[in-house]
């Protein structure tokens, strides 16, 4: 019985698993997948692959793309992506210093936190002008391409972000992206010193960026707000201009979190 109970155990637990690194195939720049391609993914044929993907189906998870065929993420992860961003403080938090910001300098602001070598964007505050599809929540960027990212790598351990680069690659965006450890590491040090990041066309052509850490009760860095906007109006004094108002926004929000300090350096 107890062998039984134990095989049975093992089987709950690998369909699960299984079925949890269904949905993580589906990407931002692969959000369709068909059959084949999900199986070929997990190492798995492709009947066996159905059956997760039916039971996935059934719970909302996933839903039939009839128009291009294969699948799409279904509408159930959309309510639960909204249950668990309105479950993170910082994001709670720092809403409304978002929207005081985008309004005192006319640019896009971004948060976001890091999540395996990249960051994850949690919310974004537009200029009207701005067209709605340049930042989409829950995207994705390569965090030593992006001032956020920057931001965030230099408050983690030199070893642990060096793991990372081996572990997913440089993974450039244009000629300005940086893809030598030794420039990466000059590049953290600066950032911890000054305490803000730029980014200079590194993640897109034309884009400069500015970002701040925002920390939490125990002075940990656990998320950055950025400012960015098209080069021509990202000169250095325009920068210089932004800088202190950038850090004080971000300060709030770390205020809010807890932090009593003052993690600007001007």
């Amino acid at each position: 019985m107890l062998v039984h109970a134990s095989r049975s155990t093992r089987a709950r637990s690998q369909t699960v698993e299984r079925a949890a690194l269904i949905l993580t195939c589906f990407t931002s720049e692969e959000p369709h997948l068909g059959l084949p391609a999900l199986a070929a993914k997990l190492g798995l044929n492709q009947s066996t692959a159905y059956r997760y993907v039916a039971s996935l189906q059934r719970a909302g998870l996933l839903s039939r793309d009839d128009r291009r065929g294969g699948y799409r993420l279904g509408l159930r992860l959309i309510e639960l992506a909204g249950i668990a961003l309105n479950q993170i403080e910082v994001r709670k938090h720092a809403l409304d210093e978002m929207d005081k910001l985008r309004d005192g300098v006319s640019l896009l602001v971004n948060l976001a936190v890091l999540l395996e070598g990249d960051v994850l964007h949690l919310a974004h505050s537009a200029p009207r002008a701005l067209p709605r599809m340049y930042t989409a929540l829950g995207r994705r960027a390569v965090a030593h391409c992006t001032a956020l990212g920057k931001v965030l790598l230099a408050h983690r351990p030199w070893d642990e972000v060096r793991q990372l680069i081996e572990r997913y690659g440089w993974r450039p965006y244009t000629e300005h992206s940086i893809r030598e450890l030794g420039r990466l590491q000059t590049e953290l040090q600066g950032i911890r010193e000054r305490g803000y990041a730029v980014d200079k066309e590194e993640r897109r052509r034309d884009v400069v960026c500015l970002a701040a850490p925002i920390r939490d009760y125990s002075g940990s860095v656990v998320a950055a707000l950025s400012v960015s906007g098209r080069k021509a109006r990202m000169t250095p004094e325009r920068q210089r201009q932004l800088l202190p108002r950038v850090l004080e926004a971000a300060n709030r929000i770390s205020f809010r979190l807890g932090f009593h300090g003052n993690a600007a350096y001007l």
